[in-house]
């Protein structure tokens, strides 16, 4: 990949940039260089038109499409942890393989767009971003790190049960997903997990069709509970970690409408055996639009059931500022179903401030279900 100290980031106006410089604008925008951090939820937004859209009626096909989707816009590979070792210190886990596509386009010799085919496995209109982070409850940091790469000859990609960007890698076992193993190796430390499912796939809205706003959409499913087994290395110090995880893939070209400001997300593993997934769009201030809200109750068998949007309360409480200063809701009062819970970050010290701003991280439950979970904020 381009090394951040040899890298010129410009743009090329008119409609002649070519698809090298489109390539090179879309890194140097994911590194960094030059741009401030974008808050998560304004990537994720509607994309260009030469994208695939999610569509209601099709159909999600596994284990096929746990592989990459290159039409869509975006796509993201997502596992979070609650750990804890030996000695009883616990620990917070976030691992995140981000896809961005560019724009495939050409420019023909007469200045006319045209599709060109690449023949440069190099000019792969696909962009990478890894993210890992490790919240260390028992000293209070929250550690995080990322990479960022072109698609490149077998430097980061999604596909025959390998989702790597170079060495930080989940890797299937078999032919399904799980069992997997999930290395890292990185400058906050080290960690190589088993993981396996101890629950079915579900797919999420209507079979793995989840509508964001009307005309945006993804396909998304989650494995609601998975086992965690192995070691986490910080500080030279390796210590032996087990505990429960999720995992989500979601693929796009349109998350959020412009008139929606961010989401919260919340994915609760409850102590009684059932799990808890949702999420609310937030509105703009003075939009007329309404919040949008989805709810999944997973049951002890794997069963699961949609929740009416209308029996979903989310009222956020305590906030907590960011270095940047984002206020983000760090104690929130939950109602869905027949549950009324408090959710609490297990720290308040997670946010990510990377390529990325946003809130990511480990969070308790408490009320009429007693749990722990993770919790992602966009858009403050």
């Amino acid at each position: 990949m381009w090394r951040p100290g040899l890298l010129v980031c410009r743009e090329e106006s008119g409609m002649k940039r070519s698809l090298r410089t489109k390539l090179l604008s879309a890194l140097c925008a994911l590194l960094g260089i030059s741009v401030q951090a974008q808050d998560l939820g304004a990537v994720l937004g509607s994309g260009g038109e030469q994208f695939k859209k999610a569509q209601p009626g099709q159909t999600i096909n596994l284990p096929t499409d746990h592989a990459a989707h290159p039409d869509y816009r975006s796509e993201w590979w997502y596992l979070t942890g609650n750990l804890k070792d030996e000695q009883g210190r616990e620990y917070g886990l976030q691992w995140t393989l981000f896809r961005q596509g560019v724009d495939w386009q050409g420019v023909d010799k007469k200045g006319s767009i045209r599709e060109q085919p690449l023949t440069n496995p190099w000019l792969t209109p696909q962009l990478w971003l890894a993210q890992f982070a490790i919240t260390d409850l028992a000293t209070g940091k929250h550690l995080q790190d990322e990479r960022t790469s072109r698609q490149g000859p077998g430097l980061a990609g999604a596909s025959q049960g390998e989702y790597w960007l170079r060495e930080w890698a989940l890797k299937s076992q078999g032919t399904a997903l799980f069992p997997a193993r999930l290395s890292v190796d990185s400058a906050i430390g080290q960690l190589d997990l088993r993981v396996s499912n101890r629950k079915p796939v579900v797919l999420q809205g209507k079979s793995g069709y989840s509508e964001k706003s009307p005309g945006n959409a993804s396909f998304y499913y989650s494995f609601p509970r998975l086992n965690l087994n192995g070691t986490l290395t910080l500080d030279g110090e390796t210590r032996k970690v087990s505990g429960q995880g999720w995992f989500d893939h979601e693929w796009s070209s349109s998350v959020l409408a412009q008139w929606q400001a961010g989401w919260d997300w919340f994915s609760l593993q409850l102590a009684d055996g059932r799990e808890l997934m949702l999420f609310r769009l937030r509105t703009k201030a003075g939009r007329p639009e309404p919040e949008n809200r989805y709810g999944i109750l997973i049951e002890r068998d794997g069963s699961s059931r949609l929740l009416s949007p209308k029996s979903i309360a989310l009222t956020p409480g305590k906030t907590w500022r960011s270095p940047k200063g984002q206020p983000y809701p760090i104690e929130w009062q939950l109602k869905a179903a027949d549950l009324n819970l408090t959710i609490r970050a297990r720290q308040p010290n997670q946010a990510m401030t990377g390529r990325f701003d946003y809130w990511e991280g480990a969070v308790s439950v408490s009320g009429d279900a007693q749990g722990l979970g993770y919790l992602e904020m966009t858009g403050y």
